[in-house]
C-alpha cells in the first residue's frame, strides 16, 4: 500500500505540476498578449506624435502662408444690406482695379468668390451678356434667398459695369432662391426687400 500511496503521491504531485506549468504558461501567453498590445499602441502613438513634431518643424512659411487667406478678388460692386430700407444695395468697391475690367476677369473673380458657383459666359448679343450657371443647386437651394440675390446683384452690377452690357440673362434651372432670365441694374432698384 505504501508503494501504491508514493504511486498515489507521484501522481497527484505531477497532477499538480502540470496543472501549475498550465497556468503559469497561461498567465505567460496572456501577459506576452498585453505586453505586445500595449507595445503596438505606443509605438503607434509615437509614430502619430513624430509625424506631428515633422508637421511642427516643417516650413514656417508654410505655416504662416496657410494662415493667412490670400485676399479674394474684387469685384466692382459689393452687395450691401441697408438695414434702413431692409433691402440689397450695390456698393462701389474701392479696391476694385479698373485695370481688371474684362469679361474673363470678373467671371474668374466671381467664381473665385462663390467656388461653389461655376458660372459661365456663353456668349454677348448687342447689349446683353448671356451667362450660365451650370448645376444651380447651390445657387437656388443653399444659399437662402438673400445670399441668391447678393450673389446675382455682384455679378450683374460687375458684367454691367463693361463697356456696351446693359443686361445680364442668367440661365440656370429655376429654384427656390433664384430665378433665371435678364437681369440690370434697374431691376434691383425695384422693391427687392429682404424678410
Amino acid at each position: 500500500m505504501d508503494k501504491l500511496n508514493g504511486k498515489g503521491d507521484e501522481n497527484t504531485d505531477s497532477r499538480r505540476l502540470l496543472t501549475e506549468n498550465f497556468i503559469r504558461m497561461k498567465t505567460l501567453n496572456l501577459s506576452l498578449s498585453l505586453a505586445v498590445s500595449v507595445l503596438i499602441l505606443f509605438s503607434c502613438r509615437n509614430e502619430s506624435r513624430e509625424n506631428a513634431e515633422k508637421e511642427i518643424q516643417g516650413d514656417p512659411a508654410t505655416g504662416i502662408a496657410e494662415d493667412m487667406e490670400a485676399p479674394l478678388p474684387s469685384l466692382p460692386y459689393i452687395a450691401v444690406f441697408d438695414e434702413a430700407s431692409e433691402q440689397l444695395e450695390a456698393e462701389k468697391n474701392p479696391e476694385f482695379d479698373r485695370a481688371l475690367l474684362t469679361v474673363d476677369a470678373i467671371t474668374q473673380a466671381l467664381i473665385t468668390n462663390y467656388p461653389e458657383i461655376n458660372l459661365e459666359v456663353d456668349k454677348v448679343s448687342g447689349d446683353t451678356l448671356f451667362v450660365q450657371v451650370i448645376d444651380a443647386r447651390y445657387l437656388t437651394q443653399q444659399m437662402g434667398s438673400s445670399g441668391a440675390q447678393m450673389y446675382i446683384l455682384e455679378a450683374t452690377y460687375a458684367y454691367t459695369e463693361l463697356s456696351g452690357i446693359q443686361v445680364v440673362h442668367f440661365d440656370f434651372a429655376e429654384g427656390d432662391h433664384a430665378v433665371p432670365g435678364n437681369y440690370t441694374r434697374d431691376r434691383f432698384g425695384e422693391s427687392h426687400i429682404i424678410r
